[in-house]
């Protein structure tokens, strides 16, 4: 995964093509690259505000799949969107965008709606915009009408270009049913918490690597030059002649210079070759190293959460036993039950019959 940067990100927004698997694509790079959300929501509101109408869709489908697939990891992203909605909605309100265009944003509050990706505020916020601005351009409302889904609009499109069109639209809106398929069911049974490293910038990018990554560059450098004991047995059975400059003045005939030449650039070609993947090695150890470093104190952020998250808890069930003790200590004073009727000699009370009979 390529490192980022605000005009990295910028121009991979430039580039970003209407299909589904470049959305996809650039939607992990930026879950990826998550401890960079302020910059990467800041680029993005950018893009949004002056790319062509027609981009425009394209955008919040990314966003919309940015903040769906980065919440099991943490909340950074659909905070720091949240933060900028209300101002995109304003900013889309007032374009000039197809029907088809406005019922795929109606369709997208609506599942924002429904699976509550933003807080509550910012959803209706957004919907009144939404609902205020294009009551009479024909398009559904956002409550009370569900939205026609990409299959069924595939299926009552034209032919010929309109139908390759709508089939490209509805692969892109099918990014929107997707996440819901892997989130929806875990997220009612799946209570576990999900924390985030809280540094940035320090040491190195701030952007610690993911686990198989920090592997991966560690089975690397089992193969580097150090570990080339072929090479180190060619460099250890180079002839003494090629190191000792004394050499030179014991040989008595140009064919016997001829050949200590030859030996002398063989060495040096050897030595150099191996020199230069030995720097490689050591560029590539200080990388390892910073990455280790990048990891442990990304490690040691998300175990002191988990210490605070723990230490609550425990105040928590120290404050619940608490209550328990003192419901125990409460009814066990209070007063014994009175002894029923039938155990003190005095009469029966009636039954319903009897009571109605009499």
């Amino acid at each position: 995964m390529s490192e980022f940067t605000e005009p990295i990100f910028e121009r991979k927004l430039i580039d970003l093509r209407d299909s589904q698997k470049e959305i996809q694509s650039l939607s992990q790079y930026c879950v990826h690259h998550r401890l960079h959300c302020k910059g990467v929501v800041k680029v993005w509101y950018k893009n949004i505000k002056t790319t062509a109408v027609t981009r425009k869709l394209t955008a919040m489908y990314l966003a919309n799949d940015v903040v769906q697939n980065s919440k099991k990891r943490g909340p950074e992203y659909a905070k720091e969107f949240g933060m900028v909605m209300r101002k995109v909605f304003e900013h889309l309100a007032v374009m000039d965008f197809d029907d088809k265009t406005i019922m795929s944003l109606v369709r997208l509050i609506g599942i924002w709606q429904e699976r509550q990706i933003f807080e509550k505020k910012i959803l209706h916020e957004i919907s009144k915009i939404w609902d205020q601005k294009h009551k009479n351009s024909g398009a559904a409302k956002l409550t009370g009408q569900e939205s026609e889904s990409p299959k069924k609009r595939r299926e009552s499109s034209g032919s010929g270009t309109e139908r390759r069109k709508s089939r490209e639209i509805a692969e892109i809106e099918d990014l929107l049913d997707a996440p819901m398929l892997t989130s929806d069911s875990n997220e009612l049974n799946d209570e576990t918490l999900t924390l985030s490293p809280r540094q940035g910038g320090s040491p190195g990018s701030g952007d610690p690597p993911e686990p198989e990554e920090l592997i991966q560059a560690l089975q690397d450098l089992e193969n580097s030059a150090s570990s080339d004991a072929i090479v180190r047995e060619k460099i250890a059975k180079l002839p003494p002649e090629v190191s000792e400059v004394a050499r030179i003045e014991t040989l008595q005939s140009v064919p016997e210079a001829k050949v200590l030449h030859g030996q002398v650039e063989e060495a040096s070609t050897l030595l150099d070759d191996y020199n230069l993947r030995l720097q490689e090695e050591l560029k590539d150890r200080k990388k390892v190293g910073s990455m280790i470093s990048e990891f442990l104190s990304a490690q040691r952020d998300l175990l002191a959460q988990a210490e605070e998250r723990l230490e609550l808890y425990l105040d928590k069930l120290d404050k619940i036993h608490g209550v328990k003790d003192e419901l125990k200590s409460h009814i066990a004073a209070l007063p014994d039950i009175p002894v029923l009727p039938a155990s003190t000699g005095l009469a029966p009370l009636p039954s319903a019959g009897d009571l109605f009979t009499h």
